[in-house]
């Protein structure tokens, strides 16, 4: 085995797949980096087993060939080499790669090919496209509600659902909920309704580029999620368990309605939480909402924040009591400046969606004051 290829195009295959090194795993190669020189390219692959994650770089192959490289050392040293071509050699003997750059060289010890854990190709009967700029906004603004703790399984994860051309993903923790949906490409008409880990979303969202041009494929089977484009393959198990009936918990129909920018409110919240911390259990904040004019209060035995914001306003007066650190997650994800919200009552969930738009919503259940 040797190839040789840029340093670039080294650092973008490690960088994309180390987010899949196990790094609590007692299974030692599954803390390193698979390497398989093949054709023109080199395919980074690595895996915890619960996801994988496989790149393909440009590379001159002069031997084919495979072998899988401690994870932290590959990227250690391949970021403190000099720019430009650099030769990697399989040393059969020490089953290592002699690393020569410029004037100098190094090797790393690894472990065989042929030792590290096969990533299946994922043959699902149907696909459907993303645009991955539309991907990190859905996940974006929706993961923050899937608590990544939890022993209950399906509130680790996020509903996929997938009808027509269109895609909802829906996450919550039992206290607040999610929901949005966007445009996909789906010509065979897949019909579409999983639960995926929350974490393998959010690594999949750090690797793409929002900038990125190259349709997202989205392949699945019963218990497998693939993600593909032209250069990187992503897979990642399912959770096989069964989501609440989140259109349950929505309320049709509201007593309260205010209109108001995203911004000021988060403003008022951010200051009214100055004083208040989950440690101490005092992370709430008080709304009364009266007369175009919503007024925020916090206090604790450290200080007191008493504010007025000016708002649109249908319906019936209302106080009412948030965990003040569920409205600033949401306000920190959420892709709108002008915001609606709708209230049931004081102690009915209260409905946040972006001001004529019916494509998100978030829902937070009050406390009781």
């Amino acid at each position: 085995m040797k190839f040789s290829a840029p340093k670039e195009n080294l650092l973008y295959g490690i960088n994309a797949v180390q987010r899949a090194i196990s790094v609590k795993n007692t299974v030692p190669i599954l803390s390193g980096i698979y390497l398989k020189a093949k054709d023109k390219h080199l395919v980074f692959a690595a895996t915890d087993l619960e996801i994988a994650i496989e790149c393909t770089v440009p590379a001159l192959v002069i031997d084919e060939g495979e072998i899988v490289l401690p994870g932290r050392y590959l990227a250690e040293l391949t970021r403190r080499l000099p720019d430009g071509e650099i030769i990697f050699e399989y040393q059969p003997e020490s089953v290592s790669m002699k690393i020569t750059y410029e004037n100098a060289e190094s090797s790393i010890k690894g472990w065989l090919g042929e030792e590290f854990p096969t990533i299946s190709q994922i043959n699902g009967e149907k696909e459907f496209s993303i645009i991955p700029s539309d991907f990190i906004s859905l996940v974006k603004q929706t993961s923050f509600c899937a608590n990544k703790d939890d022993i209950r399984p399906v509130f680790t994860g996020a509903l996929i659902e997938v009808n027509n051309n269109t895609l909802n993903m829906v996450t919550t923790d039992s206290y607040r909920l999610s929901f949005k949906q966007i445009n996909i490409q789906n010509p065979q008409g897949c019909q579409f309704n999983k639960v995926v880990p929350v974490k393998a979303l959010e690594e999949l969202s750090r690797i793409l580029k929002d900038d990125d041009d190259d349709l997202l494929t989205v392949t699945y089977n019963q218990n497998q999620m693939s993600f593909s484009n032209s250069e990187m393959r992503f897979i990642t198990r399912l959770i096989d368990s069964t989501f609440p009936d989140y259109n349950r918990v929505i309320p049709k129909n509201y007593q309260t309605l205010i209109k108001f920018k995203k911004r000021n409110l988060q403003n008022t919240i951010d200051r009214a939480t100055l004083f208040i911390s989950d440690r101490d259990g005092s992370n709430v904040i008080k709304m009364n909402i009266d007369n175009d004019n919503i007024n925020i209060t916090s206090q604790s035995d450290y200080g007191k924040i008493d504010e007025n914001l000016p708002i649109y306003q249908e319906g019936d007066n209302l106080s009412i009591a948030f965990n003040a650190r569920y409205l600033t997650d949401a306000f920190k994800n959420m892709d709108y400046e002008d915001l609606e919200a709708t209230f049931s009552g004081s102690l009915g969930a209260a409905v946040f969606r972006g001001l004529n738009d019916n494509k998100y919503l978030y829902l937070i259940l009050p406390l009781r004051s």
